[in-house]
């Protein structure tokens, strides 16, 4: 069966069924062979025995060192997997290329339900797709604000509700009792661990919708007000002492999970609220299952929300959208792997064995955890165009501009500079090490580009070689 382009398959290019005992192999791109059929794989061969499928493992991608989006659509072109595994981004580009099948007419074809389906990633999946649907997506991630039942009780202080703001939560926190040790204390709010005032401070200017970069990624830009508010926020709640921040000693030496469990500041009831995601449900789950005498009291409300915005969500992502290539010669084989893993079969098996912590798209199959919805995790509609703020950043940007906007912000922290100078400063050193960072990624690159070159003249010399001996030897 002939591929068809994501643009051209129209009603009249309707899938003809595989036949009973037809067989069919497709290959699947995927970041790894073992979690592919741990998580998909042996699922879709239990029930399609007829279909063989093989992984198109990305992992000798990854292990070339640089993961560029030219060297993904490289692989691709080179591989040829029938099926593909995309970040939003990826999907996006490659249905305006015309490289994915569309989806629209066969799933009207085989009565596929989509009801089920989280309707906003649908709507996501389209707007992306120019309004057709190219693909589809099994499970999703999103986070929530998690909080402490009982301290809030115990305080007399009001829960915290859904649409709530940074500064509101924040300002919440503030009213819990600032008294007494860190170790024996409260705290109303927790940066979890391994996190910091510096993570903070860019996740509130995410949800926010602020950029670090211009659009084009060619300047930073951070000297505005907006983020001299975030600035404002962030010292505010470090010298109310309302935040908690991880202790260094989280991660020494080896210790039973009973001690594991007991270090987190959540968990052991030191912390009234933090920000979490959809695997600390099985984190708290598997706290409770292995400290049955744990008394954990907890809830959770939507996500801290922009307040110009407190309808939607910016912190929704798509875990992988699986997409038919549209030059697979394979497509009906091809389209029921992503069928299956997108349906309500799928989904009620997953919902009772899946320890990934995703959310299924097919939300009627995530259960209650402790007799807590997780509703909250996809209430709210995602942002249909998020500002991810370093999405044009080179690679090595991240490192350099983190400990920048460490010094700055504690700075500002301490009483050695007013916000006004932090930010200025932030806005000329990160400038710097933008530049520096387009240096370090370029000179990769062209190293790159250089060890790929050197290898296809030594693939070539070899194969010369090995045709002369060849023909040296059919010589009479």
């Amino acid at each position: 069966m002939g591929g068809c382009s994501g643009s051209g398959s129209s009603g009249e290019d309707k899938l003809k069924p595989l036949g009973k005992d037809e067989q069919a192999t497709i290959k699947v791109m995927f970041y790894d062979e073992s979690a592919f059929f741990q998580e998909y794989g042996s699922l879709f061969i239990s029930k399609f025995p007829n279909i063989d499928v093989q992984v198109v493992n990305m992992q000798t991608l990854y292990n070339t060192g640089v993961y560029t989006e030219d060297s993904i659509y490289k692989f691709i072109d080179q591989q040829k997997p029938d099926v593909l595994m995309l970040s939003p981004d990826q999907y996006e580009k490659m249905a305006t290329d015309g490289k994915l099948y569309e989806l629209d007419s066969v799933i009207k074809q085989d009565k596929f339900d989509t009801e089920g389906i989280q309707p906003a990633i649908l709507k996501l999946l389209r707007d992306k797709g120019n309004g057709t649907l190219y693909g589809l997506s099994p499970s999703f991630s999103n986070s929530a604000l998690f909080y402490n039942k009982d301290l809030f009780e115990k305080y007399g202080i009001e829960p915290p509700t859904d649409s709530m703001s940074w500064d509101e939560i924040l300002t919440l926190a503030e009213r819990f009792p600032t008294d007494g040790s860190d170790k024996d204390r409260i705290y109303g709010f927790g940066v979890q661990n391994y996190g910091s005032i510096i993570d903070m401070a860019y996740q509130i200017g995410s949800t926010n919708g602020l950029r670090v970069l211009s659009p084009d990624g060619s300047q930073v830009t951070m000297n505005t007000d907006a983020w001299k508010q975030v600035f404002q926020t962030v010292a505010k709640a470090a010298a109310s002492k309302a935040i908690r921040l991880p202790s260094n000693n989280m991660a020494n030496g080896s210790m039973t999970m009973e001690e594991y469990y007991n270090r987190d500041p959540f968990i052991s009831g030191k912390t009234a609220m933090y920000v979490g995601y959809s695997y600390d449900v099985q984190n708290i789950k598997q706290a409770k299952s292995s400290m049955p005498d744990k008394k954990l009291n907890w809830g959770i409300v939507t996500a801290p929300v922009d307040p110009n915005n407190r309808g939607q969500s910016n912190s929704f992502s798509l875990s992988n959208v699986f997409a038919v290539n549209a030059q697979s010669p394979n497509l009906r084989a091809a389209w029921e792997f992503v069928k299956y893993i997108d349906s309500e079969d799928f989904a009620r098996v997953k919902s009772k064995s899946s320890n990934s912590g995703n959310l299924l798209s097919r939300t009627a199959y995530n259960p209650d955890v402790d007799g807590v919805s997780l509703e909250p995790f996809y209430k709210l509609e995602p942002v249909s165009d998020p500002v991810y703020s370093l999405d044009k950043a080179p690679a090595s940007f991240y490192g350099l501009f983190m400990p920048i906007l460490q010094d700055e912000l504690q700075a500002v922290i301490d009483g050695k500079k007013t916000l006004d100078e932090a930010s200025a400063d932030i806005q000329s050193r990160a400038q710097e090490a933008l530049v520096k960072a387009k240096k370090q990624d370029e000179e990769a690159k062209a190293k790159q580009q250089a060890s790929a070159a050197s290898a296809d003249v030594s693939s070539g010399s070899a194969a010369a070689s090995a045709s002369a001996s060849a023909s040296a030897t059919d010589e009479p």
